[in-house]
């Protein structure tokens, strides 16, 4: 429990440094080495490795895209995509001896899940000048925070399991609290935040019933996307992706239920202002 406690606090201090400096090319840096970590650790799991010009391009691609999502830049974003595709089917097409259909769809959808989850952190960020930050912060939240208070919650009253083929300690009383613990932390962050920009001259409106619906979705996909992870994991026969962060494995057993809830929320934001100025 030491260990897993000091690798969330070194994890906890990070995202501080890099929410401080935000405004910096700090943030897409950070989440083009996320990604590139998780898509590191996804290749390595299901030995992609020895197809080396669909790993080289993959992990490429995870790199590039957070640099190329917003701005001037982010009109090369589907000229990356496509080379990024092109270059895994000549490599399919090249090792049809050698790759199965199972690797290569394996690849492709492992590498723009990543790289796309991720990079839209950064689109998140840049949809709104003064409240990019406080959507990261809820979407970031909104994936870890209901987690954090399913296994809580199905520690001291879990009884019915949720998928017990899958992951035998989650429970329904777990999902239920992880969802009830997400809408609690909505409600409090959108509170304070009006009530901090209200101070400051800046009121807005906040919606709370879209407040309570983004926060509960956000909390079943979060479940969805740890879930699935686990599946592969069950499947692969291995215990963690890594051990980059002791006690708790690797980056992609700490973002799985990010990669799905920073794309709705993202999606979310450009479709409807989370946010109303007064």
């Amino acid at each position: 429990m030491a260990t897993r406690l000091i690798s969330a606090g070194i994890g906890v201090a990070v995202a501080l440094l890099v929410f401080f400096l935000h405004h910096t090319i700090v943030l897409p840096i950070a989440a083009a080495l996320i990604a590139l970590i998780i898509l590191f650790e996804f290749f390595r799991a299901n030995d992609l490795f020895k197809y080396r010009i669909t790993a080289i391009a993959s992990l490429i691609y995870a790199a590039a895209l957070p640099f190329v999502t917003v701005g001037i830049a982010a009109r090369f974003r589907m000229m990356l995509t496509v080379v990024c595709i092109g270059l895994q089917l000549s490599d399919y097409v090249l090792q049809a001896q050698k790759m199965p259909a199972k690797d290569f769809f394996a690849a492709v959808a492992g590498t723009l899940l990543t790289a796309n989850g991720m990079a839209c952190a950064i689109t998140l960020h840049n949809t709104h000048s003064q409240h990019g930050l406080a959507y990261l912060v809820l979407a970031l939240g909104g994936a870890w925070l209901a987690d954090t208070g399913a296994y809580f919650t199905g520690t001291f009253f879990g009884k019915t399991k949720l998928c017990p083929k899958v992951s035998p300690k989650k429970t329904l009383e777990g999902f239920i609290g992880g969802i009830v613990t997400n809408i609690i932390f909505f409600v409090v962050f959108n509170l304070v935040y009006q009530a901090v920009l209200a101070n400051k001259g800046t009121p807005i409106e906040v919606s709370w019933l879209s407040t309570v619906c983004v926060a509960a979705v956000c909390a079943v996909l979060g479940t969805v996307g740890d879930l699935a992870a686990s599946v592969l994991k069950r499947q692969l026969d291995i215990k963690d992706y890594g051990t980059i962060m002791p006690g708790h494995g690797g980056l992609l057993d700490r973002f799985d239920s990010v990669l799905l809830v920073l794309p709705f929320f993202c999606a979310y934001v450009q479709a409807s202002s989370f946010f109303n100025i007064v």
